[in-house]
């Protein structure tokens, strides 16, 4: 699968309030080492983990956020970030733009 045939809007919900925004902002700590085509080892956190961005159309992740919340968690914002994707770039802006306006 192409990385411009994901689609990952319904599932990423960057636009809203909360959690998303903490998330975010903590996946900006981790580093994604790419480990093959979608497939990224997230270090840097209490644990390292697994991602798999092309698992049945959505990303996947094996960390307990994921897996109970059945929600985008920090880590695949991390492999999403270091694939480029565009939604994920412009959150991080969004975050940076809020953080400066409110200093």
């Amino acid at each position: 699968m192409e990385r411009d045939q994901i689609t990952l809007l319904p599932a990423l919900d960057l636009e809203g309030p909360g959690a998303d925004v903490v998330r975010l902002e903590r996946a900006l700590g981790l580093r994604a080492e790419h480990v093959g085509h979608g497939r990224y080892r997230i270090v840097g956190g209490r644990s390292e983990h697994w991602v798999d961005l092309y698992s049945a159309a959505h990303p996947r992740c094996d960390c307990g956020d994921y897996l109970w919340r059945d929600t985008v968690c920090k880590h695949i914002l991390a492999a999403l970030m270091r694939e480029g994707n565009e939604d994920v770039i412009r959150a991080v802006g969004g975050l940076f733009a809020a953080l400066k306006s409110a200093a």
